[in-house]
């Protein structure tokens, strides 16, 4: 995968999150977790239950798809704050998730 095509602000990230995130919105979209190991399963399935479908919607677009926060705005008719709060609040929940799986 060609990261160098995403927006600047996801290299604020940590770099194993964003390739979990990469793939796992995409699998959230296909709704299978074949294949993924548990830290990636249980990002799914935050997503799915914690995430509301704007949030998972604009994280697949983000994550998955490699649009910026400014070509989502454009296609989902919103304003790019509105595109940052649903990214960001969509990765709260996986990092509270991610947060039970260690000891």
């Amino acid at each position: 995968r060609d990261y160098s095509i995403m927006s600047k602000p996801i290299y604020r990230r940590e770099k194993a999150l964003v390739r979990d995130l990469a793939v796992c919105t995409v699998h959230m979209q296909n709704g299978d977790e074949v294949g993924l190991s548990p830290r990636r399963r249980t990002i799914v399935r935050a997503l799915r239950r914690s995430a509301t479908p704007r949030q998972r919607q604009c994280l697949y677009l983000y994550y998955g798809r490699g649009l910026s926060m400014q070509d989502i705005a454009k296609l989902l008719a919103v304003n790019i704050s509105t595109v940052s709060r649903n990214i960001g609040n969509g990765e709260r929940h996986v990092v509270e998730a991610l947060a039970l799986l260690e000891p």
